[in-house]
């Protein structure tokens, strides 16, 4: 950080110098914040609107609480990189998002400023509350702050936990910075004049010694109660129902407030950590704040991409996502039964241009996968066909719904799964590595993953026409060579696997699957230059698996290599193995895939090497397999110049 354009925010070694700083100081801090998120993380690229929001909200709490000891548990972590800069990681964010570098969410191992990991969202109030549970049965004195928005109030999570709060009547601050992104503003002077009073030392010392009087008196109880509800219909008639929904849950509800405005953001918070009892703040914030008034409160606000030179030359590729918005548009505009759902994620997953032209039939159910998953069922029930749409991390969500709504009952809902392997920057908490596996061990389901344009387009026709049960397909995430269709497409049967590249009998045997297909063939194209003959299979289908096809390929190899993007144990790979063993065949095989950890963020090609699936050393591996069966040892042939 260059001390010379942030001179006050350089000055910040510590969250707490912040403490002793009048608000001019603090709004110094404020502004050189923004700007500093601005610079950096347009260059780096990455998840930039939902910070901007809170950059006043950050810098307040720290001028109020204690970053080391006091909890502050952050949903969803992106909003938390003005929390990171505060808390001496300002200098990492020229690694944002790389290889050993910055994390884009909050992590444990990164800082003890990090007290809780966030990379899904709607979590913050359940892991507050637990923490909250935690200090009061230790007989600690700490506050607890959960910070959540962006959209994660809409998910059923977070209402669990403020319904156990608001009954166990812990001390609890829940700060709702509402963006936009779920319940409706409602601002307004009066509203905030209200919140001023309601939070006030007057006020509060007022109510506590009204309601100590009230136990003394005849039909104190009575008194209590009506000025109770004085104060709620006053919050009511200014706040909308948001006052009465929290409070009726048992909070101690103000809001609305600019959250915007430093001066009443510290004042509120000052007040606040003096009550007992849960306690909600509601915010109102611009997310994007300070991109400018084209940007601001938009889609575009909330990531940003660094730019990416073009190749010369290169051939023309398009994203997987648009792909599969183009194939559904196709099925969309050829039945009207078909119908899209996705959790807060329509324009990431390619839903928007469909939400346009087809009304109604594109359903977004806000982070909230399980109630998506669900309601698909429904939908199966009721003769629609449903498409639900969602990342392959976020699927797991909702688990239960696969097993008791779907599977078991044989729904034919469809289970797209966009952002399926490794994700680069967004890391652990996004990779989508886990869905062969969980797929592979539930009954009645399809599972299913292309290799190019072509195959996707037949696997959205073979996941149309299956009304039988549930079927998946997953795809990666980035993009793949445009391809020139021509004719009518046919679905691929399910099960159906092919090989894409045969050689002699007595070879290496490669089976692939998704995005490691074109890994496979580029390994078998140089291990044949060093006179190593390699079949390549695409499997197609991690469930069920073309076991007549693979039976008759293992049989013809000396050797067996898998490659699957996701992880080995119940992935692709000991799906083949569990084959040959049902059918008493025996071959050297090795299986390459992501490990039993949990990849760091960085980029895909990082993640790809950590895992052994790097360019290069899918060919190792299947050199060494083959030298130790065959006894030969083979290298790469130089070429003359």
């Amino acid at each position: 950080m260059d001390a010379r354009i942030y001179p006050h925010l350089a000055a910040v070694r510590d969250p707490l110098q912040l403490h002793n700083y009048d608000l001019n100081g603090l709004q110094a801090v404020t502004d050189e914040a923004r700007a500093f998120l601005i610079e950096t993380i347009s260059k780096t690229g990455g998840h930039l609107g939902a910070a901007l929001g809170v950059v006043e909200l950050t810098v307040a709490l720290a001028n109020q609480f204690d970053f080391l000891k006091d909890r502050i548990v952050w949903d969803v972590g992106h909003q938390a990189h003005v929390y990171k800069i505060l808390t001496g990681r300002a200098s990492r964010f020229a690694d944002y998002g790389k290889w050993g570098g910055l994390c884009k969410f909050l992590e444990r191992r990164e800082s003890p400023y990090d007290h809780m990991g966030a990379g899904h969202a709607s979590t913050s109030v359940s892991a507050a509350l637990g923490m909250a549970i935690a200090r009061d049965l230790q007989h600690q004195a700490h506050h607890v702050v959960a910070v959540i928005g962006d959209g994660a109030m809409t998910g059923g999570l977070a209402y669990e936990a403020l319904n156990m709060a608001g009954s166990m009547d812990l001390n609890l601050v829940v700060v709702f910075n509402d963006n936009g992104m779920s319940i409706d503003h409602n601002v307004g002077a009066f509203a905030r004049t209200v919140t001023r009073i309601t939070s006030s030392d007057s006020y509060n010392a007022l109510r506590d010694e009204v309601k100590r009087v009230t136990r003394h008196v005849p039909f104190g109880s009575e008194i209590l109660k009506s000025l109770k509800h004085m104060e709620r219909s006053v919050k009511d008639y200014v706040s909308g129902d948001g006052a009465a929904f929290f409070e009726t849950l048992g909070f101690r509800y103000f809001g609305p407030v600019e959250g915007h405005n430093l001066q009443e953001v510290v004042n509120l918070l000052r007040h606040a950590k003096t009550m007992r009892g849960p306690i909600l703040i509601h915010l109102q914030s611009v997310k994007g704040k300070g991109m400018g008034p084209g940007i601001e409160n938009t889609f575009e606000a909330h990531a940003v991409s660094p730019s990416k030179p073009k190749r010369p030359g290169a051939p023309p590729r398009k994203s997987w996502t648009k792909i599969y918005s183009e194939g559904l548009r196709e099925l969309m505009a050829m039945d009207e039964r078909v119908v899209a759902i996705t959790a807060a994620m329509q324009s990431n997953t390619g839903l928007s241009p469909l939400a346009e032209e087809f009304p109604g039939r594109v359903l977004d159910v806000g982070i909230a996968e399980a109630n998506g998953y669900c309601s698909a069922a429904g939908m199966a029930v009721g003769g629609l066909k449903p498409f639900v749409t969602i990342y392959s991390t976020f699927s797991q969500r909702a688990f239960d719904q696969l097993i008791h709504d779907i599977a078991v009952q044989k729904l034919p809902v469809r289970i797209m799964m966009d952002r399926g392997g490794f994700v680069g920057a967004d890391g652990p908490t996004h990779h989508g590595v886990f869905d062969f596996s969980y797929l592979r061990l539930i009954p009645n389901f399809v599972h299913m993953a292309p290799r190019d344009e072509k195959d996707m387009r037949r696997m959205l026709l073979t996941a149309y026409a299956c009304d039988d049960g549930p079927i998946a397909m997953r795809y990666p995430r980035g993009e793949t060579d445009v391809m020139t269709l021509r004719g009518a497409l046919e679905p691929i049967p399910i099960g159906q696997g092919e090989v894409v590249r045969r050689a002699p009998r007595g070879g290496l045997l490669l089976i692939a699957v998704g995005s490691m297909v074109a890994r496979a063939l580029e390994a078998a194209d140089a291990l044949a230059e060093e006179g190593i003959p390699c079949t390549v299979v695409d499997a197609r289908f991690v469930k069920p698996l073309d076991e007549a096809l693979l039976l008759k390929q293992i049989g013809r190899a000396k050797c067996v290599l898998t490659l699957e993007e996701n992880v080995l144990n119940g992935g692709m790979g000991q799906g083949v193995l569990a084959v040959m063993a049902a059918h008493d065949l025996q071959r050297p095989t090795r299986l390459l895939g992501a490990p039993d950890a949990f990849v760091s963020f960085g980029s895909q090609d990082d993640q790809l090497r950590a895992s052994g699936l790097a360019a290069g050393q899918v060919e190792e591996t299947a050199r060494a397999l083959f030298a130790q069966v065959t006894g030969v040892t083979h290298g790469r042939k130089r070429r003359s110049a």
